[in-house]
């Protein structure tokens, strides 16, 4: 949970800031790291959206708004999309944050290779210790490869999705001093899922991409279109996961 916290805070830097009595939507809530992050940032003083399709992670998500959030952060049991929809989402017992609709029995092993990397690739920089850093790189590889067969374990739920749109006007939104989209692959899904009549009301909005090389180029042009400053960063751990975060400001 303390490497969750330390990741969360990488969403706050590239002139990212949220002050109190914010609105903020946390997209890709599981169980609800970053809600909580930004709920202590602001002393409780925050409105949180949270949307998580999947029945396991969002029911820990719903206790825990009940137990820690006292009123402020509002549970959605559905994901977001480019259109209202049922899919098929792979949800991972042992390591539910790598739980996506991207992700299935067909490239599971890919992905677990990426994933691989990306920790290979932290562990080398003492993301996990001194200790660890230590261990030759081949046999760390092993050592990583084998602790992430857990991703082989996979259970498929159909799951609703729906556009952000639908979601600001069912909850009666008319700002968001933050967007935060961290959806394993579905980013661009997310944002297609915004009608302009609603674009105008996004603030702030920092996006954690997956397939970078593929798909960064494209999340940067929705966001330069409807009037946003956008940076990019990705550094060694993301680029050996091939995942990095566009930063979007509304001048």
């Amino acid at each position: 949970m303390s490497f969750l916290r330390e990741e969360v805070g990488g969403y706050f830097t590239h002139g990212i800031v949220c002050t109190p009595g914010a609105t903020v939507l946390d997209v890709g809530a599981n169980i609800g790291v970053f809600s909580a992050t930004v709920y202590e940032r602001l002393d409780g003083d925050v409105r949180i959206y949270a949307f998580e399709p999947l029945p396991p992670l969002h029911a820990t998500l719903e206790r825990n708004a009940r137990d820690f959030f006292d009123g402020r952060l509002t549970p959605l049991p559905y994901g977001l999309a480019s259109r209202e929809d049922e899919l098929d989402f792979s949800y991972v017992p042992a390591a539910t944050i790598f739980s996506s609709s991207s992700r299935d029995q067909g490239n599971i092993e890919a992905e677990r290779r990426r994933v691989t990397a990306s920790i290979v690739e932290m562990i080398s920089q003492g993301g996990l210790g001194p200790v660890l850093r230590r261990v030759p790189l081949p046999i760390l590889t092993v050592l990583v490869g084998r602790k992430l067969r857990v991703m082989r374990r996979l259970e498929t739920h159909r799951v609703k999705v729906r556009t952000l749109s639908s979601a600001l006007d069912e909850q009666g939104i008319d700002r968001i001093d933050l967007l935060k989209i961290d959806v394993e692959g579905a980013e661009l899904e997310v944002l297609r899922g915004i009608e302009e009549r609603h674009w105008p009301l996004v603030r702030q909005a920092v996006v954690e991409v997956e397939r970078w090389r593929q798909n960064r180029d494209a999340v940067c042009a929705i966001l330069l279109t409807h009037g946003f400053t956008v940076s990019t960063e990705q550094n060694p751990v993301q680029q050996a996961g091939d995942i990095g975060m566009v930063f979007a400001i509304r001048p």
